[in-house]
């Protein structure tokens, strides 16, 4: 490796992202400059026919101002699930060079012997882009769903001869997840049901109905290593689809919805019966902040178990869901949290007058949060759309190109009748500063509206969340309805 005596970088900080098809992982200081990494796996859920569509793409930029940082030579490491060790071998690993910055590599998948097609750079062996940027790779690449590792060390930036010193080349991790589908047919009391469960974070294994209960349990691998949780983003997406037909299970609104042992609730489950006419669809939503709560039982029952003197193995390694039906009686009331699906953004919002009434203006108040922090976003502005359905689904409010200054806004709204009403908030950008909009946060959340709403005290409400993150979900159906 050749170094420049006048040009080289300093870098000894790593960023992190796990279980998102893309991400922006934090930026670092490059010398005077705060770079940060986009990383994106394409297709985000394996399904028929989207091989031709494979690909993996990297971009290092300038994070105050989002250019492009150019003739960037990028060291690619790809492994399969969430461990961090060296040992295992890997899918790719090799040297790419893309003058322009913007690095694709467009995968052919099969289970043949790795080749790369293209030129290599003689000074640093690196496969050189296209002038679109572009390199084909063909081989055991995004074969099948699940959690991918891609190890990026960057050595050369803004001139092909600007040689970062090895020890100090700039190093990022990301975890981006693959999702897989997985059709079953189930006999129950003599009726065949399908149903279809979509893994956004890793493969699936054992997955069970047992009739008795009419209740569902299936397992994932996981790392519960507490560390590497606490040091980057982290979420778990787990999706079920049940057939409104299934009388009991499918046609109900209400689930109990477990993640080893402990109930899920609030923001962290999602109902939706509004995205599909035949489908009643059930969402696990885990963020980061129930990870770590759990990481820490599975690390505090191992330590336990080997102070004991027995070797704990069972919950190790797996993440594990359970999902039955939940018969209780409730009432729709007004949504007051609003999360995303990728964990990244949820809305909290309140309305005045309470109780709310048709023909009169009415305050929405609504702040936007990172779902791990007890405040708005700081310094950030979001860009969002508001759309209100009356019952059948029609458009009775539209507002375009809202903007949030520094994450809260306030509207004024006149519903035309007392009704439910389904809200839909479309993100559509975060601004910061300086910056260009980060788009890769963009998503749909909704919620129900009650005009006029019941009286809290007189009625036991559950929140039933619903969120589609527009760009990073294969499916054109987003959600139009929460219950809370």
């Amino acid at each position: 490796m050749v170094v420049s005596p006048f040009e080289y970088y300093f870098f000894n900080q790593k960023a992190y992202a796990d279980g998102l098809s893309q991400e922006n992982l934090p930026p670092a200081s490059i010398g005077n400059r705060q770079g940060s990494l986009y990383v994106k796996v394409n297709p985000p859920v394996l399904t028929t026919g989207v091989a031709q569509n494979a690909y993996m793409q990297f971009r290092l930029f300038d994070a105050n101002n989002n250019q492009t940082i150019q003739h960037v030579t990028y060291q690619i490491t790809v492994t399969r699930g969430s461990s961090t060790s060296t040992l295992g071998k890997p899918l790719l690993l090799d040297f790419f060079h893309a003058h322009n910055g913007l690095l694709t590599l467009k995968i052919e998948p099969n289970n043949g012997p790795l080749t790369i097609f293209g030129e290599q750079d003689p000074f640093l062996q690196a496969w050189v882009s296209d002038p679109g940027g572009n390199i084909l790779v063909r081989g055991p690449l995004l074969l099948q769903g699940g959690l991918y590792h891609f190890h990026i060390e960057i050595f050369s930036i803004d001139n092909d001869r600007n040689i970062f010193i090895p020890a100090q080349a700039p190093k990022f991790d990301a975890y981006l997840s693959v999702g897989d589908v997985y059709h079953n047919i189930w006999n129950y009391q003599g009726q065949n049901y399908n149903t279809t469960l979509i893994s956004y974070y890793d493969k699936i294994t054992n997955l069970n109905l047992q009739p008795a209960v009419k209740s569902f349990t299936w397992s994932m691998p996981f790392n519960w290593n507490l560390t590497r949780i606490k040091q980057q983003p982290i979420f778990v997406h787990e999706e079920m689809r049940l057939p409104k037909s299934w009388k009991g299970f499918g046609d109900l609104n209400q689930f109990n919805a477990t993640v080893n042992g402990q109930q899920l609730s609030g923001r962290s489950l999602a109902i939706d019966p509004f995205s599909f006419p035949n489908d009643m669809i059930v969402h696990f939503l885990v963020n980061k902040n129930d990870i770590v709560k759990l990481a820490q039982e599975v690390n505090s029952n191992n330590n336990n178990s080997v102070a004991a003197g027995i070797t704990k193995t069972n919950t190790t390694g797996l993440m594990k869901f359970a999902l039955s039906p939940l018969n209780a009686t409730t009432q729709t009331a007004t949504s007051s949290d609003i999360p995303t699906n990728t964990g990244s953004i949820h809305a909290a919002v309140s309305w005045s007058p309470n109780p709310l009434a048709a023909n009169t203006q009415s305050t929405l108040k609504i702040s936007f949060y990172d779902p791990t922090a007890t405040a708005p976003l700081t310094n950030t502005d979001v860009r969002y759309n508001l759309i209100i359905f009356d019952k059948n689904n029609q458009p009775v409010i539209t507002k375009q190109n809202l903007l949030a200054k520094n994450a809260a806004d306030t509207e004024t709204i006149v519903f035309p009748a007392n009704e439910i009403y389904h809200m839909q908030v479309q993100i559509t950008g975060l601004v910061k500063p300086g910056q260009t909009p980060d788009l890769t946060r963009n998503g749909v959340a909704t919620g129900y509206v009650v005009v006029p709403e019941f009286h809290s005290a007189a009625i036991s409400t559950s929140l039933i969340l619903g969120v589609i993150l527009a760009g990073l979900l294969p499916r054109k159906s987003i959600f139009r309805g929460l219950i809370k």
